[in-house]
């Protein structure tokens, strides 16, 4: 599932930092995107999203197959989703503390990615 996902969301993204490389930011007409960040990273931070939504699904998935099996699994994958949350957090806000991203492009990143697994997910539990 998780190569479906990549390989889908690499098909929006590459088009989508081509299509951001194109635009000149610091337009008139795109100054509300200053508040979100520096717009001269808006490419990067499409591909930092999409790279951060892709590492949060395979931990995700890592998480629960270290579970199954497991007497106590409700505890550990609270655990677990909680120290993922935590560790995602960290990085968003130590690269907007280092002003290298603007979130806008981040949540599109992600965004996709998260399109992706809903699709991806719920084409396989039609299948059962």
């Amino acid at each position: 599932m998780i190569k479906k996902v990549l390989k889908e969301t690499l098909m929006v993204i590459v088009p989508l930092v081509i299509l951001s490389l194109l635009v000149d930011w610091n337009k008139g007409s795109l100054r509300f995107l200053r508040p979100f960040g520096n717009p001269d990273h808006v490419t990067i931070s499409i591909i930092l999203g999409a790279v951060l939504g892709i590492a949060n699904l395979r931990a995700m998935i890592w998480g629960l197959e270290s579970m199954l099996g497991a007497q106590q699994a409700s505890a550990k994958l609270v655990f677990l989703s909680l120290l993922r949350l935590f560790i995602l957090f960290i990085i968003i806000i130590a690269l907007a503390a280092l002003q290298f991203i603007n979130f806008l492009g981040l949540l599109a990143g992600m965004t996709v990615v998260f399109i992706f697994l809903i699709k991806e997910g719920l084409k396989m539990a039609q299948e059962q």
